[in-house]
């Protein structure tokens, strides 16, 4: 089962699949690096309300953003507000190398 939000115009995914309760995001977190083709990081970054598996860099006239995340939840669901802020606010203090 797929349930998507909006939360400052980026689109949230609540995804039950598997028995994994996992939350899409979409994102708009600048890095201080270039880039010209998407590039898919696996990472482990722990949140409170889960764990970052992967991001998702996507050049914009030749620098990287982080554009997507793929969070893996713990036990409960937090608000699609709580898990955006979250993640935003995580990965504007780690940048594009976790």
């Amino acid at each position: 089962m797929i349930r998507s939000f909006y939360v400052r115009h980026h689109k949230i995914s609540f995804i039950d699949a598997q028995g994994k309760k996992l939350v899409f995001l979409d994102l708009s977190v600048p890095c201080n690096r270039d880039a010209i083709d998407l590039e898919y990081l696996n990472v482990e970054l722990k949140t409170e309300h889960g764990t970052i598996k992967r991001i998702i860099l996507c050049p914009v006239n030749g620098k990287a953003f982080i554009c997507n995340a793929v969070v893996e939840l713990d036990s409960g669901i937090p608000s699609p507000e709580e898990i955006y802020m979250s993640v935003d606010s995580l990965l504007r203090r780690v940048g594009c190398t976790p």
